[in-house]
């Protein structure tokens, strides 16, 4: 027992009085900083000095360590639920804009383009012959097809721009993932093995980590020296100092063939699983862009294969003189319902009828053109079709970059078509209203526009006859087979309800996922959040320490004086 002991154990509670101020001044210079975890002074008595046998004296206290305050698992739970919100957020904002694209409500969207072209028919059967009319099923025609068009290009547009937005996120995750590698190894070379925590170091990481999920589904495990290992799915993205990389490369799937952009790591070429934050929000933003455009394009190529088996088998005012098909077949030599002959619309076994008419006498000549399609070696080629129209009096048929022309022999003669049970004529794009396959190249026929006499109303050949046009008008509430049973309109209005509800549950998604993260947030910030009010409190009782272990050592200090007094 001695009074340096004693001097010794004040000047200890005089240090840990200072470190304790510190720590608390650091927590209140942090109290903005979301990214900040409270600290706190870790301590512990000193090693006691023993007096004599069974009595031992305290000799003051020890400053053990710097602590934050944090729940790992907590913070993982919460960077889930930031990735859960990313996504939930990136998908809704892009799906809204796919519904605001289609335009539904506004009264002029493809819907209402497709209601007026087929009433435009309907007036067209009640005047067949009516000249204007004809004009008006021609230009809202025109109009549909330059409508879908403009839709497709904005989905296509959007498309892109997702593609865009994935590559500037694709490096912002790399770029993350790699801070978080570097941070690794600069915590290990802080902490050299201490055992201690490098927390401003280690608060970094935490902020990048938070970072890194709200780009991508990440799990992260600690590491016994104090590095962290970041999983997507199984694949460890940061192994301890080592950055696997976020690439974004254009790879073809094995199972659909299709070729689009597609997140890998970089050192493997292996695709990330990518299930949620905002680079798994746009991932699933542009499959539901693609859906909703190939629905497009289904709904549009039924009108075009529709409205043309109709039209080829049809005949307007007058006839060809020449029409040549708009459709290109590939292999001239193989079946016409063969996929190597690149038709688009495929035939199917049948007939169709050709008539020539004599223009001085009105004396109309008709021949029936078998379109053999079962499977047998002698089935109709382009080649042998156009030997069989070269067969017909008055008619020849030549082939020039694989579309077949056919022309009538004089200038007496015109020809026209009916009855076409195979949709070969539609197939081949002669005789067609509409020209292209889908939404990107629907277009009205030019040999139309150029000479509207040439728009079958007729059925028979008759001036008056309206049956083609009547057919025509029709279509837009007749169930399609290749629609699944439903219209074109009931077809088309199936898309816009599917993006409506899928746009509806994106909203709610976000919403209850938003929900979650502020209740995690809430819960992380009663943690690891610093209280200004308990700040405050902690502040009084470390001045008070001080102050306490001052007046310990000036006592301890006037009391050595007297002994060394009463010595000299």
């Amino acid at each position: 027992m001695s009074l340096v002991g004693a001097l010794d154990a004040g000047q200890s509670a005089l240090s840990i009085a200072q470190a304790g101020i510190q720590v608390t001044g650091n927590n209140i210079a942090n109290a903005g900083n979301a990214d900040y975890s409270r600290e706190i002074a870790q301590t512990s008595p000193s090693l006691e000095e023993q007096l004599q046998p069974g009595i031992f004296l305290g000799t003051g206290v020890d400053l053990t360590s710097i602590q934050r305050q944090v729940d790992d698992a907590l913070n993982g739970r919460l960077r889930g639920a930031m990735s859960d919100n990313a996504a939930a957020s990136t998908n809704q904002q892009w799906l809204t804009q796919v519904q605001s694209t289609l335009n539904a409500l506004s009264g002029q969207d493809l819907s209402a383009q497709m209601t007026t072209f087929f009433n435009d028919w309907s007036s067209l059967a009640n005047d067949p012959t009516n000249a204007g009319q004809r004009q008006v099923v021609l230009q809202d025609g025109s109009n549909l097809a330059s409508y879908a068009q403009g839709l497709q290009g904005q989905l296509g547009a959007l498309q892109g721009n997702i593609n865009q937005e994935l590559q500037g996120q694709a490096s912002a995750a790399n770029g993350l993932a790699e801070q978080v590698a570097t941070l690794n190894r600069q915590i290990v070379v802080a902490q050299g093995g201490t055992g201690g925590q490098a927390n401003g170091l280690q608060d970094q990481r935490d902020s990048v980590l938070k970072q890194l999920s709200q780009l991508l589904n990440t799990t992260t495990i600690r590491q016994p020296n104090g590095e962290v290992n970041v999983y997507v799915g199984s694949e460890a993205l940061v192994d301890g100092e080592t950055n696997a990389g976020v690439s974004l490369v254009n790879k073809t799937d094995i199972t659909t063939g299709v070729t689009s952009p597609t997140l890998v790591f970089t050192n493997t070429n292996g695709n990330i699983p990518v299930t949620s934050g905002e680079l798994g929000g746009l991932l699933s933003s542009r499959d539901a862009v693609i859906n909703v455009s190939a629905q497009l394009d289904s709904v549009v190529h039924n009108l075009i294969g529709a409205v043309n088996q109709i039209h080829a088998s049809g005949q307007g005012t007058s006839g060809y003189s020449s029409v040549t098909a708009s459709s290109q077949v590939l292999n001239p030599t193989v079946a016409l319902n063969q996929p190597t002959t690149g038709l688009s619309f495929t035939p199917v076994n049948g007939s169709f009828v050709v008539h020539v008419k004599q223009s001085s006498t009105g004396l109309v000549t008709s021949t029936l053109v078998n379109i053999n399609l079962q499977g047998n070696p002698n089935d109709t080629t382009l080649n042998s079709l156009a030997a069989q129209l070269n067969g017909i009096t008055g008619v020849t048929a030549s082939i020039s970059g694989g579309k077949l022309t056919i022309a009538s022999s004089s200038s007496n003669e015109q020809i026209s078509f009916s009855q076409d049970t195979s949709g070969t004529l539609a197939a081949l794009g002669i005789n067609t209203f509409f020209t292209g396959t889908n939404a990107n190249d629907i277009g009205v026929n030019s040999q139309l526009t150029a000479n509207p006499t040439l728009l079958a109303a007729a059925q028979n050949g008759q001036a008056g006859d309206n049956q083609t046009a009547l057919a025509i008008s029709q279509l837009n509430s007749t169930p399609l087979a290749s629609l699944s049973g439903q219209s074109l309109q009931q077809g088309y209005q199936a898309l816009v309800n599917q993006v409506a509800t899928d746009t509806s549950a994106a909203k709610q998604n976000a919403t209850a996922t938003q929900a979650v993260q502020n209740t995690l947030q809430t819960q992380q910030a009663s943690v690891s959040g610093v209280n200004l009010d308990e700040e405050a409190s902690n502040l009084m009782q470390q001045q008070r320490s001080f102050q306490a272990a001052a007046q310990l050592i000036t006592a301890v200090n006037a009391m050595m004086t007297t002994l060394i007094a009463m010595v000299t």
